[in-house]
């Protein structure tokens, strides 16, 4: 069901064309999930003029061809206390994005989190456009090929699509649909095999400015999320999220706002993990000047289960996406995030998910940039486990660090060197795991 409606909604955007561009891989920490400010790459200008062309480059093309190639070696492939196996993972990934009208720039950089409600790890801040109309299509397989676990050899897929229009009068859309066929680490921490998933969002933005000073938007999002593997049937669900805000702006590009949002949890099996959020939050949100941009809200948030007897949740809750460029060679950005998330262990329904994370970014020549990325995530389950006779709340404090370094060989090829450190400390110790980690990657985009 999920590739059959992708599928119809990605002919309808592909008729309508699109465009943005796609970085294959960030240079910040790959195995974070938060998307960066309005869900595009920090990027540090290189003074470089991009691939002259008209149909077919950077410059401004209509069609955009990029590969990635990607050797990783990690010392805990599962994620494991114990028994840790190592391996070298090769990933290739060609991949194609259509522009129309002819663009280069960035405009669509999501990524989907399967425990976070309605699928986005972080809100989407509409990109302000002065075109009547873009749009935007890519897809890309992802051949992954293990040196050691051979079994697990896989190829995943993307595609997703972006639609843009102005009307008259204030009014404008953005629809948005992604679709990812993808594997994953299991995350108890103590099996030995990765979980295969397909998922697809599909978000709606609405916005109209009635005059200089007020502006509304309305947002809808489905989220389907489905496994491969029966032992995971009771994850399959489908989110519904709305969302209503009310902007003023108090200077050119800086506005205050109020929000509400509501999300309906829905199990496929899982029924007794139904539940229907509802969140009201206050912010500030800025651009105001090319150097330093973001949004930062704060409130409370109410998690109400469908089961009588099951505990509802409430609490404090927060997001923060903000970027400065110090100066045209380095910048920092900050993104953090205070939520119920939805569990990955059958025992237990949710978890209030805070998390922080940073990156600092740095040019040290005119083709040498490098990248610092530092996270941290607490994760407090709610409702007591039984595990190896002991039995409690869990609670998991995960930190990475990633440093990287990035050589421009040309403006559409990139080498990046990385190495990755994320550790998880829980009250459980057979959740405790750390995991080494040192990539290469080629990327190559016109």
């Amino acid at each position: 069901m999920i590739m059959r409606a992708s599928i119809r909604i990605f002919v309808v955007l592909l008729f309508l064309c699109g465009s943005t561009t796609v970085s294959a891989a960030d240079l910040a920490d790959p195995a974070a999930s938060n998307a960066p400010i309005g869900q595009e790459e920090i990027e540090l200008p290189s003074g470089q003029e991009g691939i002259g062309a008209d149909i077919f480059g950077k410059k401004g093309g209509f069609i955009h061809p990029f590969l990635l190639f990607e050797e990783t070696y990690t010392d805990n492939l599962y994620n494991t206390n114990t028994n840790e196996k190592e391996d070298f993972i090769t990933t290739i990934s060609p991949g194609l994005w259509l522009a129309l009208p002819a663009n280069r720039e960035k405009l669509l950089d999501i990524g989907t989190t399967n425990t976070s409600p309605g699928g986005l790890n972080l809100s989407r801040i509409k990109p302000d456009t002065t075109r009547r109309a873009q749009g935007y299509f890519l897809y890309a397989p992802e051949f992954v090929l293990y040196a050691d676990e051979s079994d697990h050899n896989t190829v995943n897929h993307k595609a997703e699509g972006l639609f843009q229009y102005n009307f008259n009068m204030g009014l404008s859309i953005d629809v948005v649909d992604q679709f990812n066929r993808r594997s994953e680490v299991n995350d108890n921490g103590i099996s030995e095999r990765l979980d295969e998933y397909q998922d697809n969002l599909l978000n709606f933005i609405m916005a109209y400015d009635p005059s200089e000073k007020i502006r509304f938007r309305v947002d809808y999002s489905n989220y389907d999320l489905e496994y491969d593997d029966s032992v995971n049937d009771y994850r399959n669900r489908n989110d519904n999220s709305f969302s209503a805000y009310v902007f003023y702006r108090i200077k050119p590009k800086t506005s205050v706002f109020v929000e509400y949002e509501f999300a309906d949890i829905s199990f496929d099996t899982n029924s007794d993990s139904d539940s229907v959020e509802n969140r009201y939050y206050t912010g500030l949100e800025w651009a105001i000047t090319a150097k330093t941009k973001g949004r930062v809200k704060a409130g409370y948030i109410k998690k109400d289960f469908d089961k009588e007897g099951m505990d509802d949740q409430d609490g404090f809750s927060y997001e923060i996406q903000a970027q400065h460029n110090f100066t045209p060679k380095r910048a920092l950005q900050v993104n953090g995030f205070r939520r119920f998330n939805e569990s990955t262990m059958i025992t237990s329904a949710t978890y209030l998910s805070t998390g922080l994370s940073a990156a600092w970014l740095q040019r040290f020549a005119e083709k040498w940039s490098g990248t610092l990325n530092v996270s941290y995530t607490n994760e407090e389950y709610k409702g007591n486990i039984t595990f190896n006779g002991v039995t409690g709340e869990r609670d998991d404090d995960l930190f990475s660090i990633a440093p990287a370094v990035r050589y421009e060989f040309r403006d559409w090829m990139l080498f990046d060197l990385g190495y990755i450190f994320a550790q998880r400390d829980s009250n459980f110790a057979p959740f405790d795991y750390n995991n080494n980690t040192i990539f290469f990657r080629i990327d190559i985009s016109l």
